[in-house]
């Protein structure tokens, strides 16, 4: 072989070289699992993402691989890891009757997974809050349950003149839901921020859904004040994560609060007038009694005294207000 044939081979062999660098650049190392499951929980437990399940992908697992929750545990996280589908799974190790061995691809418990036979499953995480600290979980198989709200609705006023909310929750995870509690707070608006009243319901529970089924509760609310309005609904359940969701309304007047006469005038010593009482009806608080009266004739003062009565002031007995 010359000289130039052999320069001719360097050249080529260090141009393909080039082209193995440019192209390994462009296409980096595939990551494995272990890497891939701490990339989704370090988004998991960010707090727009918590209680939610997220789905990594179908991962490859080879047979006799070892995944420990030690080793995928971030700082400052408690984590475990389930195996959440039987056809592939065996009963959980601290769970095995005495000598009893695995005869499918994974044998677990909550501190581990070891592959027994080479499988591909979908895997997934969650997250939660659990007394401030990160409390996640990785589940390989089957989508665990997921507790989630679809709709949260404001169906109007009522006969008593309370504001009907109608809330429809589902379970989005291929596992049954149990032992879920839904929950709702009333927000006011106060200019730049909203404020959490001190009007109070009582939390829903909610026994069992199925995957994909629906349930639906209803709250009624009546705040005191007019005003703008938000609701947060939370539903959250045992190893089924939780979901929140929000809806603004406003308060207007009682739409079934109605004036019908003019009652009796009553003198009041302490201030030595006369209080002439006009009627109402449907009315939830003594102020809307007051505003209805208002309402309906502007050129007087109406003061509220109860539910049931407004009043405007006489001078003397004899003379109008």
């Amino acid at each position: 072989m010359n000289t130039i044939n052999v320069l001719v081979y360097a050249i080529a062999a260090l141009a393909l070289i080039a082209v193995f660098l440019a192209l390994a650049q462009n296409f980096p190392p595939l990551e494995n699992n272990s890497t891939l499951i701490k990339k989704a929980l370090d988004e998991a437990r960010l707090d727009p993402n918590l209680g939610k399940t997220f789905l990594i992908g179908a991962l490859k697992y080879e047979r006799n691989y070892l995944m420990t929750s030690s080793g995928l545990s971030l700082q400052g996280t408690l984590l475990s890891i389930e195996c959440t589908n039987p056809e592939y799974c065996c009963v959980r190790e601290s769970q095995k009757i005495k000598n009893q061995t695995c005869e499918k691809s994974f044998e677990w418990d909550y501190d581990f997974i070891r592959t027994l036979q080479e499988k591909k499953l979908n895997t997934f995480v969650r997250c939660i809050d659990v007394d401030n600290i990160n409390t996640c979980k990785v589940f390989i198989g089957s989508s665990p349950a997921q507790a989630e709200i679809d709709k949260v609705e404001n169906i109007g006023e009522n006969s008593n003149g309370n504001t009907e909310i109608k809330v429809t929750l589902t379970n989005s995870g291929a596992a049954t839901l149990a032992l879920g509690t839904a929950t709702l707070k009333l927000y006011k608006n106060a200019g730049t921020e909203w404020l959490q009243s001190d009007y109070e319901t009582d939390p829903q529970e909610v026994e069992m859904i199925q995957p994909n089924e629906k349930k639906i509760l209803y709250w009624e609310i009546n705040p005191v004040n007019l005003g703008s309005y938000r609701i947060i609904v939370k539903f959250e359940a045992t190893q089924a994560g939780f979901s929140e969701k929000s809806m603004d309304f406003n308060k207007t007047q009682n739409n079934f609060c109605k004036i019908t006469k003019i009652g009796d005038v009553i003198y009041n010593a302490q201030n030595n007038n006369y209080e002439e009482l006009h009627n109402c009806e449907g009315c939830n608080y003594a102020y809307e009694c007051a505003n209805a009266w208002s309402n309906k004739n502007t050129q007087k003062t109406y003061f509220p005294k109860s539910k049931d009565y407004a009043y405007c002031v006489r001078p003397t007995e004899n003379e109008s207000c």
